[in-house]
C-alpha cells in the first residue's frame, strides 16, 4: 500500500521534462527586459531631472520668503544672498550690516543645480546675488536692481530653467519656467 502510495505522489518523467525554462525561453525574457529598460531610461532620468530642478527652485522661494520673514520678525534690514561656489548653490540671510564675504552660514542647495548663465538679474557683487528687505518685509531699496530674477539650471537648455522673481518693492514673489521666447524684458524665464 505503501508503494501504491508513493508512486501515485511521485511524479514521472515526463511529468519532470516539462518542468522549468530552456535557455532560449531565458534568454528571450532577458532581451525583453533589455528592451524595456532602454526605452525606460531617458524618461526616468528627464524625471529624475525636473524633480531636482523643481526641488532647488522651492527652496529658493522658501529661502527668500525665510529672509523676509527674518527681517520682520526681528526688526532690521536682512539681505538674502546667493552664489555658486564649486558647482554648488548656496544661499545665507543674513543682517545688512554683515558682508555677505564674511558670512559663515551658508546654506547648500541640491547637488547638481546650479546658476544658469542667462536671466539672473538680482544685484550682483563679488560673485553674489543679493537683494536687502527692510524691517517690514518690504525690498529696502526701490531701485530696480533689488527687483529681479534669480534662475536655476540643470543644463544649457532653456527648458529646464527654473526661476523665483522678486517682483515688486513690496517684496511680492513668484516662480517661473523657463520659455523657448524671451519676455518684453528680454528674459527667457518668466
Amino acid at each position: 500500500m505503501t508503494q501504491l502510495v508513493w508512486r501515485l505522489l511521485r511524479p514521472s518523467s515526463a511529468q519532470t521534462r516539462g518542468a522549468g525554462f530552456t535557455l532560449l525561453e531565458g534568454l528571450i525574457v532577458v532581451v525583453i527586459v533589455g528592451l524595456m529598460a532602454a526605452i525606460a531610461a531617458p524618461s526616468l532620468f528627464e524625471f529624475w531631472q525636473q524633480r531636482k530642478i523643481n526641488a532647488t527652485q522651492d527652496m529658493v522661494y522658501q529661502a527668500l520668503r525665510s529672509a523676509q520673514a527674518d527681517a520682520m520678525q526681528q526688526r532690521h534690514d536682512r539681505r538674502f544672498s546667493i552664489r555658486e561656489r564649486n558647482g554648488r548653490i548656496e544661499w545665507a540671510s543674513h543682517p545688512e550690516s554683515l558682508p555677505a564675504l564674511q558670512v559663515t552660514t551658508w546654506q547648500p542647495l541640491i547637488d547638481g543645480v546650479g546658476l544658469a548663465d542667462i536671466d539672473n538679474t538680482l544685484t550682483k557683487a563679488g560673485g553674489i546675488h543679493y537683494t536687502r528687505f527692510d524691517m517690514h518685509g518690504n525690498l529696502k531699496s526701490k531701485a530696480i536692481g533689488e527687483q529681479g530674477t534669480i534662475t536655476v539650471a540643470m543644463s544649457g537648455e532653456r527648458h529646464t530653467h527654473r526661476c523665483v522673481v522678486v517682483s515688486t518693492v513690496l517684496g511680492a514673489m513668484r516662480k517661473g519656467k523657463g520659455k523657448s521666447r524671451a519676455n518684453g524684458d528680454g528674459r527667457f524665464c518668466y
